[in-house]
């Protein structure tokens, strides 16, 4: 099961795409976007490891902004304007990875 969710994260709302096993319970697994955003092929890999028994979330750090395979300018832009503390903090991944269990709590 695939949806998009909403959770806090150091003071704000964040949203990913939260994939459950059919299980419903499973070790669970960040899927972290390349720099094109939170595109099909990474929901894809989320919808892969939910189909092999993980609770998969991938949050979106562009807030639904997206740069297509061919905007190279674009993705450079999109990660180059990603503010600190969403990207590459313990404490953001931390409070991410928190959200996600909130969110699936059989993990």
């Amino acid at each position: 099961m695939a949806e998009t969710v909403e959770f806090r994260s150091n003071g704000t709302i964040a949203s990913g795409y939260l994939v459950k096993p059919s299980t419903a319970s499973g070790p669970g697994v960040l899927v972290i976007q390349e720099w094109w955003g939170l595109d099909s092929g990474i929901k894809e890999m989320a919808d892969r490891l939910g189909a092999a028994g993980f609770v998969a979330l991938a949050p979106d750090l562009y807030h639904g902004e997206l740069a297509g395979h061919d905007e190279m300018d674009k993705a450079a832009h999109l990660m180059h304007s990603l503010p600190p503390d969403r990207a590459g903090r313990a404490s953001s991944w931390s409070g991410t990875a928190d959200a996600g269990v909130k969110k699936a709590p059989s993990v």
